[in-house]
């Protein structure tokens, strides 16, 4: 697993001699895998190689570096979620530039536990069966939590529906720790004050600009209270998302601090965002602005 993410990740320069995530989601994934399995350090634009790598005694969580492990594929092209019929949908195709009616391989990881047909790399399926997530050329029962965090939109997954997920959001609600309330009290509430600071800060910004740039070269969008307010809304869902990319598993619930140490930032989290929007739903159902 380690050197299929290696041998993956964009290189800085022809000595190879660093990764670069090239600020790309799958491979800032593959480079936080490797620092979290101590095979590198961490740089400004991805990961350097160590000269005496060596696995830590505390292991990275399992999950987020199988979502590490697919994201990476995914993007490399070595991994394909397909339609149930097998074939690779009009967007897929569109996205690689694949011409119409080009034959595709056909997929060589069935169906199951709720999942649908994927096609994967000859390189990519022992890394899959060693991290559990295939056998007997279908995906496995563990794969199934693991995949709804990808969220692969070929297989219409409704996950919200599950009585897992349901059972999750009570767990959530029920096991809250106080410091995650709060935050969250702090996160969907905008108070006036909050507005007003908004304001002379996005004012401030934009005579920034035309001082630097020239009045006349710099075109702003009119501010207002609620150009403001709706900025703000938008800010505070990032970090809700945030809140939940970093504390929540749905395995363990809320993660203890030990517990957070291990787990990786896996941002675009399709599970966590929905399960954010769960909460905030049912915590303030007077504030629907920040549950979309």
């Amino acid at each position: 697993m380690i050197r299929f993410i290696a041998a993956n990740l964009p290189v800085l320069d022809r000595k190879g001699e660093e990764w670069d995530h090239m600020f790309t989601t799958a491979y800032r994934f593959g480079c936080e895998a490797l620092v979290a399995l101590g095979q590198a350090e961490e740089t400004g634009r991805g990961a350097r190689p160590l000269a005496h790598p060596r696995l830590p005694e505390i292991l990275p969580r399992w999950d987020d570096i199988c979502v590490a492990v697919l994201s990476l594929a995914h993007q490399c092209g070595l991994l394909s979620y397909r339609l149930p019929d097998g074939c690779e949908s009009p967007e897929a195709a569109a996205w690689w530039g694949r011409r119409k009616g080009e034959i595709m391989p056909p997929p060589n990881i069935m169906a199951a536990y709720g999942l649908g047909p994927a096609w994967a790399a000859p390189e990519v399926l022992p890394v899959l069966r060693a991290l559990g997530l295939i056998e007997a050329g279908q995906w496995a029962a563990a794969a199934e939590p693991v995949l709804w965090r990808k969220e692969p939109p070929e297989w219409r997954l409704d996950i919200a529906a599950d009585p897992r997920f349901q059972l999750a959001l009570d767990r959530a609600v029920n096991e809250m720790p106080a410091d995650i309330r709060r935050e969250l009290d702090r996160l969907v509430t905008i108070t006036e004050a909050d507005v007003t600071e908004g304001l002379i800060r996005r004012a401030t910004h934009q005579e920034g600009l035309r001082a630097e740039h020239g009045a006349n070269r710099v075109i702003c969008l009119p501010l207002t209270r609620d150009s403001v307010k709706q900025g703000l809304v938008f800010l505070r869902i990032h970090e809700l998302d945030w809140l939940f990319f970093s504390n929540w598993r749905l395995s363990d619930g809320w993660l203890s601090p030990p517990a957070r140490k291990r787990a990786l930032e896996i941002f675009h989290d399709s599970l966590a965002i929905l399960m954010r929007r769960a909460i905030v739903r049912r915590l303030y159902p007077d504030r629907p602005e920040f549950s979309g």
